[in-house]
């Protein structure tokens, strides 16, 4: 993928997405298969995880990612944001339903996924070193990292078994779709909840290299998930996983920086 920097990006035109260079971030990854699914170009825009990224900042307001610009329009962070703006911009195909019982799951089962206290949520907090150890502990990126989303020991508890209670969740729900005939999370056909799934549960256990290049130290990252998470490894949930990437969404997935 061929990043380019903030500080030239804020000059062009269209859709500019900043997104975590070289990381699988699963925040990054879903803003971009919402777009690719609706067909949405962008150009990509280089964030630096657990960087200050003062350019970002100083245009978007934001230091994370992933950021969505669209042309004049002012900065969209928040993955429910990102996900309307990308629906007003492409209605169809449509990510939320029309129907309200059913558009109201796919905005919850999202949540869940991505927002605070969610999943990935919950997961980047057991990634993180115990709260007793060190500030200098992992480096710079990760001191910056536990300083910008919290780190105290009651998350660093709670975290797995948050994790365990949203994975048990998502399995009850496909088996009750799968009763139905159904194989999406949420009706008959792909939501933003199925896309949201996909790209978080590379923090359950990364797909295979040729299909996420993650590697070395981020890979067993993602993948170690600690004893009490391990037991909610439900293989609906890679099932599901492996369906909604072969049927809609783009492989290998793609975050390195291909800039000389």
């Amino acid at each position: 993928m061929e990043f380019v920097e903030a500080r030239d990006a804020q000059h062009m035109d269209g859709m500019r997405l900043a997104l975590t260079i070289n990381v699988c971030g699963p925040w990054s990854e879903a803003a971009k298969n919402i777009l690719e699914v609706k067909d949405i170009p962008y150009t990509p825009v280089a964030q630096y995880g657990g960087g200050e990224n003062p350019d970002l900042v100083a245009w978007t307001g934001h230091g994370n990612a992933p950021v969505a610009v669209w042309e004049n329009e002012p900065p969209r962070a928040g993955w429910a944001e990102i996900l309307m703006l990308a629906e007003r911009l492409a209605p169809e195909p449509a990510l939320l339903p029309e129907d309200p019982g059913l558009r109201a799951q796919v905005f919850g089962i999202s949540n869940e996924l991505a927002g605070e206290w969610g999943f990935g949520w919950c997961r980047r907090i057991i990634m993180f070193p115990p709260p007793e150890a060190p500030e200098d502990v992992g480096g710079e990126t990760m001191r910056m990292l536990r300083k910008r989303y919290g780190h105290t020991p009651q998350p660093y508890e709670q975290a797995p078994h948050r994790c365990v209670q949203i994975l048990d969740f998502l399995r009850d729900t496909l088996d009750a779709q799968k009763a139905k005939g159904s194989q999406y999370l949420v009706g008959d056909g792909l939501t933003a909840a199925d896309i949201y799934w996909a790209t978080f549960s590379q923090l359950l256990e990364p797909m295979s290299e040729d299909r996420n290049p993650v590697s070395g130290p981020m890979r067993d990252a993602y993948g170690n998930v600690g004893d009490i998470v391990e037991g909610a490894k439900h293989p609906i949930l890679y099932a599901h996983r492996d369906f909604i990437f072969d049927e809609h969404l783009t492989l290998p997935l793609d975050f390195m920086d291909t800039r000389a």
